[in-house]
């Protein structure tokens, strides 16, 4: 007699291990108050200046924190980023998905809308503070705005851009978080 059992049981299994990251995450980083390096690979997200309009690009890894994380409740977001240049008491310039897509440093005062919010899911959290080592991995990172996930340019100077989230657990929607 043929059992179904064994079908089952190897689709499930081959289900769980297809499953995005995302479904099978271990944790959301505490940002609040920390610069921060968000890299893949040899390359980070960083800007070409600290002005309002200046794009959001891939450049490479330095270790030098680029942004500095803060709590935010905005939809879907979880924090938001400011340029780690500015005063933390002043208007900032924060990471925005601007109409048509593009994502730029926008000056705001405090930040409004979704547009700025981001949520962060990684496969590993830890409370490591020396710059060498991330404080995560294996992280996607959502726009509150769009759901899509932020995604690396392959070169240095390349667009850091939105895409549809693949659900691979790695590739340029995959960073490491370092303080």
């Amino acid at each position: 007699m043929f059992s179904l059992a064994p079908i089952v049981a190897s689709l499930l299994l081959v289900s769980a291990a297809l499953a995005t990251p995302m479904a099978r995450a271990a944790c959301n980083p505490s940002l609040s108050g920390s610069g921060l390096s968000i890299a893949n690979g040899n390359l980070e997200i960083g800007y070409t200046s600290s002005v309002a309009g200046a794009p959001l690009i891939s450049q490479t890894f330095s270790l030098a924190p680029e942004f500095i994380g803060e709590a935010s409740t905005i939809d879907n977001g979880g924090f938001v980023l400011k340029d780690v240049n500015q005063d933390n008491h002043a208007p900032g310039l924060f990471p925005t998905f601007v109409d048509g897509g593009a994502l730029e440093l926008e000056t705001l005062a405090t930040p409004e809308d979704g547009k700025q919010g981001w949520g962060f899911v990684c496969s590993t959290c830890s409370d490591f503070t020396t710059a060498a080592t991330p404080i995560a991995s294996g992280c996607t990172i959502r726009s509150g705005w769009t759901g899509q996930c932020l995604q690396i340019g392959s070169a240095a100077g390349d667009l850091v851009t939105l895409a549809t989230c693949t659900g691979l657990g790695s590739g340029p929607q995959y960073f490491d978080i370092y303080v």
